[in-house]
């Protein structure tokens, strides 16, 4: 098979066009294999960049947690307060963090009695809860649920979630499983200074591990079948555990 039988037959733009809603080549381009193996790698690329650009100048999720913490001194204090103070955005995300945090306090001291429980204080692993940064306000009820629309693989007003875990990015989007009824699909993408390879998915539901998926060298990973319900993600590094809770189809 030769390079040109693999090229796509249409501009990187018709293809984006395609990927929005247009139907002026769709015939073809649903039909081609390397016209939609072009489009769905504009797709990832598009959503790796919009992670790694999205609140470039907004501190990073870990800096924000430290300074709600007392933790940071002088100049940087008073550098992310002032910032805090004219960003809607981070000022809500400090407020749903301290709230989360606060809603992890024990009533007494903790006794490691589950393995999730241990996995979170083993030695040499660091636990990192990451923030929904592009998150919009739910107002007063909403608690810390996140709730993703269904909507096709673009034109849909529904962003992809955007989450913020220091020096790793993950996005995520929820789509419905066409060979599934009534189930859903599950797309990530993580970014990061770390080779994404290196890190395995777990979601979980009810403290019960309900699916697993590796993650590619470009940083996909995919879950299908999943039924609507409330779960936690993780992304499982031998020195480094992400996690996304409380995340609702």
């Amino acid at each position: 098979m030769t390079d040109s039988t693999l090229r796509a037959h249409f501009s990187d733009a018709d293809l984006l066009a395609w990927l929005d809603g247009s139907r002026e080549h769709a015939a073809h381009i649903e039909q081609c294999e390397p016209c939609r193996q072009r489009a769905l790698a504009l797709r990832f690329e598009e959503r790796r960049w919009r992670s790694l650009l999205f609140r470039a100048e907004c501190p990073p999720a870990l800096t924000l947690a430290e300074y709600g913490l007392g933790l940071l001194s002088g100049e940087q204090r008073e550098a992310i307060q002032a910032h805090v103070e004219t960003c809607p955005l981070c000022s809500q995300e400090l407020a749903w963090q301290q709230q989360f945090m606060a809603s992890l306090l024990p009533e007494k001291e903790p006794v490691p009695s589950s393995g999730e429980h241990l996995q979170t204080v083993r030695e040499g692993v660091r636990v990192i809860i990451a923030q929904w940064v592009n998150r919009l306000s739910g107002g007063p009820g909403m608690g810390v649920g996140m709730q993703f629309a269904m909507g096709p693989m673009r034109g849909s007003s529904q962003r992809p979630m955007l989450f913020d875990a220091g020096e790793l990015q993950v996005t995520l989007e929820f789509y419905e499983d066409a060979g599934n009824l009534g189930r859903h699909q599950l797309v990530g993408l993580l970014v990061g200074e770390e080779p994404p390879d290196v890190f395995r998915v777990e979601l979980w539901q009810n403290k019960k591990q309900m699916a697993e998926a590796t993650v590619d060298e470009l940083g996909n990973f995919v879950i299908d079948n999943l039924p609507p319900g409330r779960y936690n993600l993780k992304l499982i590094h031998p020195k480094l555990e992400v996690q996304l809770n409380d995340l609702e189809i």
